[in-house]
């Protein structure tokens, strides 16, 4: 799914849910920047390690802690609901011996 339909469906799955335009745009505006500052051109590019990252990075700038959960529940809404995926999918594309395989 490219970058423009990820957003697209994300806003229109948001409003399905019952939530505010208010509420909309702040975490479309998570959505952004965490699109932006991983260079995301289309889904298969996001890992669950980058929400997590991108998590631990807005810790270090200081954003206050409301904005952290936003963030985190904008992420968690987009790995879950528009990008049916789950931490434990990821696990499972891993190798069974603990490594995990890189591929180019």
């Amino acid at each position: 799914m490219k970058r423009s339909l990820i957003l697209s469906t994300f806003r229109t799955e948001f409003r399905r849910k019952g939530a505010t335009y208010q509420q909309e745009t702040s975490a479309l505006r998570w959505v952004r920047k965490f699109l932006d500052e991983f260079t995301v051109d289309h889904s298969s590019q996001i890992r669950h390690w980058q929400t997590d990252y991108f998590i631990s990075e807005l810790k270090k700038r200081d954003h206050s802690y409301d904005d952290l959960l936003q963030a985190q529940s904008a992420l968690q809404f987009l790995m879950k609901r528009i990008l049916n995926r789950s931490e434990s999918d990821e696990m499972a594309t891993n190798d069974s011996s603990g490594f995990i395989r890189i591929t180019a």
